[in-house]
């Protein structure tokens, strides 16, 4: 998620801390959904920070976190952090001898990087192509640059426009996405909700 000082000035960062809350309470609303999914979130900002917000949490107990926007945009950190993070959490599933499903991975942003990506965005097409994951890049706002995110992407899934006010019409679609996973066995296609009423019509 996007912290920086930017979100702030626009008034984004209210919309992303009510969306966060309908995440959280709309997943919490499906049994097979509070059993099978866990979230983590991940902030940028300040002084190129990153933040760990939530650690990988069952729907169930997961409670919105707040965030707050001041700084810059530390991208390409962002994201080395969350797939070490998602390794990390396989492995976790693997010694215990758990099942899983490839993990989805949103990376929002409303501005510019202000660190280097090209090394990590390398790394994150290469896991995508492995399969280890699947990332959504979601820029906020009609003016921003999807550039920098299109170079997390692989070719069959580029970047998407998310209007500033639909943020949570973009959780809902969220939410709605991963209680279909939920109940889907492991192997099999899930179906994404249609995402037509929160992605820009500039697109």
């Amino acid at each position: 998620m996007d912290g920086s000082l930017s979100m702030g000035h626009s008034g984004a960062i209210a919309d992303l801390n009510e969306g966060l809350k309908l995440l959280a309470a709309d997943l919490k609303d499906d049994d097979d959904a509070c059993d099978a999914v866990q979230v983590a979130i991940i902030r940028m900002g300040d002084d190129d920070q990153v933040e760990t917000l939530v650690s990988f949490t069952d729907a169930a107990d997961f409670q919105a976190p707040a965030v707050r926007a001041n700084g810059s945009t530390p991208l390409g950190k962002a994201v080395d952090m969350a797939m070490s993070m998602i390794e990390d959490q396989k492995q976790r599933y693997r010694q215990a001898g758990v099942t899983y499903k490839r993990p989805w991975l949103f990376v929002m942003s409303d501005g510019e990087p202000t660190d280097e990506i090209q090394e990590v965005a390398s790394r994150a097409r290469q896991a995508q192509d492995d399969k280890r994951f699947i990332l959504w890049a979601i820029g906020i706002g009609r003016q921003v640059n999807l550039g920098p995110l299109s170079q997390f992407c692989t070719s069959d899934r580029q970047p998407v426009r998310l209007e500033q006010s639909k943020f949570k019409e973009m959780f809902k679609w969220m939410s709605e996405s991963a209680k279909s996973g939920s109940k889907k066995a492991s192997g099999q296609q899930v179906a994404m909700a249609n995402p037509s009423g929160w992605m820009s019509a500039a697109l």
